[in-house]
């Protein structure tokens, strides 16, 4: 039963990840993508992206062990570095299988608490959808006329968009389940299942507690605003990988960015699908052709993938050799 339930776990998100791309991309002309390739593509800015991607994990897992160490000192830097580009090499098998598993390799390699590295995690998460949150509040700020223009010349997309907001459906659906938590809480905190729950939030609790703790605080928020910076600096440079204009500013581009963001925070393998239809949407709203961004997003998309691939094996391999050698 566990088994058949670990194969769903994987198989679900992929179909609905396949289910998505293929929605996205069954009107494109593949041609287009093949001669893009046939008449060039400008490999050097690969490289620098390849770079651009291990110095970013490279930061993650610095920025993680400072909030390691507060909660459990004595791991090992590299092992925790390694463990990142494995855990989000696995996040491409499995959504938010990333986090167990570098939380597993420090228990392993290290015997470092699981829940309360796993806590600190979950500081990483909450921390860095702030982040994602704040850039997003400045997008909108710094394109607040380009926005009253495009609403003014175009009035039926914001009808749309105060539909969603104000959707019935949507609010109906969110009070309903506040109102029947409140209901049945007395009875659901009593559950033992519930019991171990608690237990297991306090845990995480106290991992999560490490930013208050930092020894650092101020290289903390230096290594999030470089990781940041360095992913948009991925994303933006990618308009330069191909033959074809993509006539897009810093502005738009960090739109496009934050769009794409959104999309990997989807319950699929590696954002795939969603991804690609938060970029698509958002640079065809900026003007580009839609095969134009099809081809922009499926390459950029598919290059993390293969680096995030190829070095959370790099990364795996490197650590049994670590641990062999501790052993010894």
């Amino acid at each position: 039963m566990k088994q058949i339930k670990r194969i769903l776990q994987i198989l679900i998100p992929l179909a609905l990840a396949a289910i998505i791309f293929w929605w996205v991309y069954k009107d494109m002309d593949f041609s287009k993508l093949r001669k893009v390739f046939y008449n060039g593509i400008h490999y050097e800015w690969f490289i620098i992206s390849f770079f651009l991607s291990i110095l970013s994990m490279l930061i993650r897992g610095l920025r993680w062990r400072l909030l390691l160490e507060p909660v459990c000192p004595g791991g090992r830097t590299k092992v925790t570095i390694l463990s990142v580009f494995v855990g989000y090499a696995a996040n491409m098998l499995l959504p938010r299988a990333g986090e167990v598993v570098r939380c597993g390799i420090l228990k392993k390699s290290d015997g470092l608490s699981f829940t309360r590295t796993l806590g600190t995690v979950i500081t990483e998460r909450v921390f860095d959808m702030i982040c994602l949150l704040l850039i997003t509040l400045g997008t909108i700020l710094f394109q607040l006329r380009f926005f009253r223009n495009f609403f003014l010349e175009n009035p039926s997309s914001l009808i749309k968009l105060i539909g969603l907001v104000t959707s019935p459906i949507i609010w109906g659906g969110f009070f309903s389940i506040i109102f029947l938590f409140l209901l049945f809480r007395k009875r659901l905190i009593h559950l033992s299942f519930i019991e171990k729950i608690n237990s297991f939030l306090l845990k995480l609790w106290e991992g999560m507690k490490s930013i208050s703790t930092l020894k650092h605080p101020f290289l903390f928020i230096f290594y999030s605003i470089s990781i940041w910076f360095i992913y948009f600096l991925m994303f933006y440079i990618g308009k330069y990988f191909f033959t074809f204009d993509i006539p897009l500013g810093v502005l738009a581009m960090l739109s496009g960015f934050v769009m794409g963001s959104f999309g990997v925070v989807a319950p699929v393998q590696g954002g795939i699908g969603a991804y690609h239809f938060m970029v698509i949407y958002a640079l065809v709203f900026y003007g580009i052709s839609e095969p134009d961004a099809g081809i922009f997003a499926l390459v950029i998309h598919g290059l993390q993938t293969v680096i995030t691939l190829v070095t959370g094996l790099v990364a795996y391999i490197w650590i049994i050799a670590l641990d062999k050698r501790q052993l010894k």
